[in-house]
């Protein structure tokens, strides 16, 4: 016959193991840390990007699509106005690709932000769209962005009317913060109309990635 001093042991010795089991597995699951080792590209796959620049884009905005949306005769469905608007009246501006203010030039992650501001800036805001390249209108150093030229007809052919460029940048922080700066400027004067900052903090397990927007 085994002793009930025996089953005592045995069962106190189960109890140890399964809450050391338990445990490792929670903390493992709920642990949270630093991006190292983590590329840029690599965080930005795990964020929802679309809706970032779509959010960026509707502060930028003068005329939101929404404000243009009227119901069809049979009250069935909203109409969207704007997109009928002739393209004179359209707001036109000019979006470049997004630099890195380390290293002042676009880069692969640069290229893609570019490309969704202006997808959420047509969007959002409805407008007409021209591509312009960083490098040959503006310049990025360490004194800060310039505009290098503020003749409009040297960036904009003669039937874009608009002086507005959406000009952005980034800087990407120690494995786990990227910061995001878009500025609407006047490429007559060189004013700063209006500028939008979004920050993105990641934290890590593994494979798993999360983020928060400020």
């Amino acid at each position: 016959m085994i002793s009930y001093t025996r089953i005592v042991v045995l069962a106190g010795s189960v109890c140890m193991l399964l809450l050391a089991g338990c445990a490792t597995t929670t903390g493992t699951a709920n642990y949270y840390g630093a991006c190292y080792g983590k590329s840029l590209p690599v965080l930005l796959d795990s964020t929802d990007l679309k809706a970032l620049f779509q959010d960026i884009a509707a502060e930028l905005c003068v005329d939101a699509c929404s404000d243009c949306a009227v119901r069809s005769p049979d009250l069935k469905a909203d109409v969207n106005v704007c997109a009928n608007r002739d393209e004179i009246n359209r707001q036109t501006v000019l979006v470049t690709d997004f630099a890195d203010i380390q290293t002042f030039m676009p880069n692969q992650p640069g290229l893609l932000m570019g490309e969704l501001m202006r997808a959420g800036l047509s969007k959002v805001c409805c407008y007409k769209i021209v591509q312009a390249e960083f490098g040959k209108y503006f310049k990025l150093s360490e004194n800060g962005l310039i505009v290098l030229t503020r003749k409009v007809s040297e960036i904009k052919k003669d039937e874009y009317s608009q002086s507005e460029a959406i000009i952005g940048t980034y800087n990407y922080l120690n494995n786990n913060k990227v910061l995001v700066f878009v500025r609407r400027i006047n490429t007559e004067t060189g004013k700063i109309s209006k500028m939008v900052t979004r920050e993105l903090d990641y934290s890590c397990a593994g494979r798993s990635v999360r983020y928060t927007v400020k």
